[in-house]
């Protein structure tokens, strides 16, 4: 089995959950790759990353927080893959308008331009969540994410295989590492 991480706008891959994930998982291929900012580029590095694990027969869950949660309900709806979502930008082409323009990540300095078009093609990518199997769906929320507001999150996806809220954690969910073993008991 292999768990693919999907980081947030503006950061890395290889950070702190991923390390989390590889010390909890032991046993389970992590993979965390660095997103570029374009969405288009994400979905063909992405794609071709899952391509290649379904080749080789590997079952994959996917797992994202904020933009990552976004592209991790994608690539479910697309390749019907389990994800597990924590606190998702699920309209970042309108939470993300303020982060258009010059960047670097945050944990290893990588340029990281956000152009105004990526907008417009993360709009357009909402329309896969049509094909989305809720019941390959695991939502953990936390009840005081200063970024974004998950109300709507609960209404959409009523029907997931799971929703938790998390108190205390904060937009970049900082009690994640006490979130694995849950992951662990209701998906392997």
């Amino acid at each position: 089995m292999t768990i693919i991480y999907l980081h947030g706008f503006q950061s890395d891959g290889g950070g702190s959950k991923y390390e989390n994930l590889k010390s909890h998982f032991k046993n389970t291929k992590i993979l965390s790759p660095d997103l570029p900012a374009n969405p288009k580029e994400v979905q063909a590095q992405i794609n071709t990353l899952l391509n290649a694990l379904k080749e080789r027969g590997e079952e994959v869950i996917l797992m994202g927080t904020s933009l990552g949660g976004f592209y991790s309900l994608f690539f479910s709806a697309v390749h019907q893959l389990k994800a597990v979502i924590i606190n998702p930008s699920i309209e970042p082409y309108e939470t993300l308008e303020r982060g258009v323009g010059e960047h670097q990540t945050f944990k290893k300095g990588r340029p990281y331009y956000f152009k105004q078009e990526y907008l417009e093609d993360l709009r357009q990518m909402k329309s896969a969540f049509e094909k989305l199997n809720h019941a390959n769906l695991y939502f953990f929320l936390s009840t005081d994410d200063e970024l974004l507001d998950h109300s709507a999150v609960a209404a959409e996806f009523v029907d997931a295989a799971h929703l938790s809220w998390w108190d205390n954690s904060g937009h970049r969910f900082t009690r994640f590492e006490e979130l694995l073993p849950e992951v662990e008991r209701i998906l392997i």
